[in-house]
């Protein structure tokens, strides 16, 4: 009978793990499908904003009446070149948009073929669950029955915990992507500054490669925010308070905005740094509240443990 209780406590703890992981994968795909929607109607957007300022360009460069109205008013060099400078801010912008897409259907067919590979059958683990009952009330009356209720509340426990811990590794990867922006474009600042003051060329060089590797940066830190949004979502029932985690998947939309287009005014450069920073302060938000749900978490798991260790021994 001691054989089969231990077989029964082996299948049971498969089954609750494939259950409770069924689980969150069935809450993050919800989740990537809504964002997947958000970046779906981004790209659609973006490619044709795009199209429209190279359109713009294009009529410059190949001439026509308004080229000539420009050029006529010396207007037209300092004109195509805004115009330029938007298109490829506009270009940023679908790019970023587009590999965000890609990242998210990328990521949903792989949780897809996870979620259909797990073998969780609540059935089964019901009727365990009431043969080992039976076992337990043979063996150790109710002692046995209160054994056998907190072996299940410690497997829920410890379902809970991967769950949070899962989260705060990914949100501890978003703090570190967007300290990494955030360094980045303080450098850029300082350069700007010594810019404005006449620091003349190498000034200007090293502010645009500062920008560059924000620019860089961002792509990463904007996949680590959407990944962190996906690992919240299957935790929202220990009530993450007052984040706004849906606004992670629009992170780089406002990055993008203005900073590429003119970006020799100071001042973007400064609205970018504000962006960053509020996502950052957000992320730090969540992860605070994480870290106090783990450690509640831990001590409800040491209470039942040492509840079940004086079972034992009583027993």
């Amino acid at each position: 009978m001691e054989e089969r209780l231990k077989r029964i406590n082996e299948e049971l703890k498969a089954l609750n793990d494939g259950l409770a992981r069924r689980a969150r994968l069935e809450a993050q795909l919800a989740d990537l499908e809504e964002q997947r929607a958000e970046r779906q109607r981004r790209v659609e957007e973006t490619a044709r904003i795009y199209r429209e300022e190279q359109r713009d360009v294009e009529q410059l460069e190949k001439g026509g009446l308004r080229a000539l109205l420009l050029r006529l008013a010396g207007d037209k060099e300092e004109r195509l070149s805004r115009e330029k400078r938007e298109a490829l801010a506009a270009k940023f912008q679908y790019d970023q948009a587009r590999r965000d897409l890609e990242d998210l259907e990328r990521r949903a067919a792989d949780l897809r073929r996870e979620r259909d590979a797990l073998h969780a059958d609540q059935a089964r683990r019901d009727a365990l669950l009431e043969e080992k009952a039976g076992i337990l009330k043979e063996l150790g009356g109710a002692a046995g029955v209160r054994l056998a209720e907190l072996d299940q509340q410690l497997d829920e426990l410890g379902s809970q915990l991967r769950e949070v811990a899962e989260a705060v590794s990914a949100g501890e990867q978003a703090e570190r992507a967007l300290g990494g922006v955030l360094d980045s474009l303080d450098s850029a600042a300082s350069w700007g500054t010594w810019d404005m003051l006449g620091g003349g060329m190498l000034a200007t060089m090293a502010k645009h490669d500062r920008l560059d590797d924000a620019r860089a940066g961002i792509d990463w830190a904007q996949r680590c925010l959407s990944r962190f949004r996906t690992e919240l979502a299957d935790v929202r029932e220990m009530e993450i308070p007052q984040v706004q985690v849906g606004e992670f998947a629009t992170f780089a939309d406002y990055f993008f905005d203005g900073l590429f287009a003119d970006w020799y005014v100071q001042s973007r450069i400064q609205s970018a740094q504000d962006g960053v920073s509020d996502s950052y302060r957000r992320v730090r938000q969540a992860l605070e509240s994480l870290w106090r749900i783990r450690k509640k978490l831990e001590r409800q798991q040491s209470d039942l443990e040492a509840q079940r260790q004086q079972l034992l021994q009583e027993g």
